[in-house]
């Protein structure tokens, strides 16, 4: 038991440094930069309020409560499926991937904020779902199936909505602006890094996902 623990809080450690690293990889500070973070974060963060009241709302909870319970039941049988990766890979590059394309048109600056708000909504309604229909132990459950997923995901999720908050800026004012010649253009070397170590970053994350993650749902359920 002691091992396993130390082995987690390792994992941990070492998801959470990589985290501090990505950050000195950020876009240089500028107007837009700066928008683009405080228009994505605030959206998320109502997502994520209107999913945690949402989860509340929901009336039909004994359906709800069947199908985790069914969930559940499936790992502590020892019933886990072989590992899907492909099935992993999309789960970890969804967002993301509709954020860099979102960011290569006008609508971008529109739908880039748009999808934070989204992205916010579906993991705290995941979230406020299982702790609601388990209380307590449902938050052991919830950090093994989002915890390390989500500290690896989010900031690259953040990182990429704000480049393509900027491109997407850039194309519109391009479109309609006649001085475009004094912007300069967010499409350069440091962007594509940038976006390469974030993508990187998720395909470590698809691999945790299909080889880690289960185990750390099975060791959960387990205690429920």
């Amino acid at each position: 038991m002691l091992s396993f623990f130390q082995v987690l809080s390792h994992i941990l450690y070492g998801v959470i440094y990589l985290n501090k690293r990505l950050f000195f990889v950020l876009p240089q500070s500028d107007k837009t930069h700066f928008f683009g973070l405080l228009i994505c974060g605030a959206m998320f963060l109502c997502g994520c309020v209107i999913g945690t009241f949402s989860a509340g709302l929901v009336g039909d909870g004994t359906k709800l409560n069947a199908i985790l319970s069914d969930y559940i039941a499936f790992y502590i049988n020892g019933s886990v499926p072989s590992p899907d990766f492909i099935t992993s890979v999309f789960d970890a590059f969804k967002y993301h991937l509709a954020a860099i394309f979102l960011g290569l048109s006008v609508l971008g600056v529109i739908f880039v904020p748009l999808l934070s708000a989204v992205r916010g909504f579906m993991l705290s309604y995941a979230v406020s779902a299982i702790v609601r229909l388990l209380g307590g132990k449902g938050v052991w459950l919830a950090l093994s199936v989002f915890g390390i997923h989500t500290l690896l995901t989010i900031p690259c999720f953040f990182i990429l909505c704000i480049y393509a908050y900027s491109t997407a800026s850039y194309i519109f004012r391009q479109s309609f602006s006649r001085n475009m010649k004094l912007t300069a253009s967010p499409f350069n070397s440091r962007m594509i890094t940038v976006c390469g170590i974030c993508l990187l970053i998720l395909l470590v994350t698809a691999v945790i996902d299909t080889y880690l993650t289960p185990q750390l749902i099975s060791f959960a359920a387990s205690h429920i």
